[in-house]
């Protein structure tokens, strides 16, 4: 992930500037051309011009190339050029160290897997459990509801684990194959692989005391062993190639 400064110019304030701005920022964000909500939007007047700073991170160093662009951040950037506001360029701050290393690789099979702590893609590679960007599938909108869904299963990760307020009904959509998360959870990931043509597992987390139950545990959805022999990037204790569904072993017992 690259922390970017991009500059936007203005020619009158007929319109907000910043309320354009924003529409293209949250255009970026539902395409996975930039991570994250926290988008600071700034005002610099310089010796030639005065202009309009945002510092973004973005998944790669050519995130914000127009190639990239969905038809929705078309439409907003040409809304925002049709009000005087115009992305004039980017500028590359660094390589953020402290955030996951985006996927280089072409994935053999793909998992749609996030946490509370994420601000990533939530769709990695298998093979390197590295995020993929989500502008690389495709002018689609399929990346805009893979990120609403990530924000539900999120909430109800960080409500689980905060232990207090709809504890129970949040472990139960991130937990259980039937939850209606899950189901929507699915439902994408059978998306992306009929688009992809790459195999797509869902993640089902998992919480559980009984160390015996946990090991032999079978797929919910076929009842068929699913135990690994060895876990997958040190996560996932079960795959099931059939219904494409990865677990954990219980949190609770590693």
């Amino acid at each position: 992930m690259y922390q970017v400064i991009a500059h936007f110019s203005y020619q009158n304030f007929e319109q907000d500037p910043v309320t354009l701005i924003s529409q293209v920022l949250n255009q970026w964000r539902f395409n996975g051309q930039v991570i994250g909500r926290e988008m600071g939007v700034t005002h610099h007047q310089l010796d030639t011009h005065s202009e309009f700073q945002v510092r973004l991170a973005t998944p790669e160093q050519e995130s914000l190339m127009p190639k990239w662009n969905n038809q929705w951040v078309k439409e907003a950037l040409l809304q925002a050029e049709e009000a005087g506001v115009f992305f004039e360029f980017f500028e590359i701050v660094g390589r953020d160290y402290n955030a996951e290393e985006t996927s280089t690789q072409k994935p053999s099979f793909q998992i749609l897997y996030t946490t509370h702590l994420d601000t990533c893609s939530p769709i990695y590679n298998g093979d390197d459990f590295c995020p993929i960007p989500l502008y690389q599938f495709g002018d689609t909108d399929l990346s805009e509801k893979v990120i609403k869904w990530q924000e539900d299963w999120q909430a109800c990760d960080q409500l689980q684990m905060n232990g207090s307020a709809l504890e129970q009904i949040s472990l139960e959509q991130i937990s259980s194959l039937e939850s209606e998360l899950s189901q929507q959870g699915r439902a994408l990931c059978s998306e992306l692989e009929k688009h992809t043509q790459t195999p797509t597992y869902y993640y089902l987390y998992r919480l559980g005391q009984d160390e015996e139950l946990e090991h032999n545990r079978l797929c919910p959805s076929c009842q068929q062993s699913w135990k690994l022999s060895q876990p997958l990037h040190s996560i996932f204790y079960f795959k099931c190639d059939n219904c494409r569904l990865v677990s954990n072993l219980s949190w609770e017992l590693q």
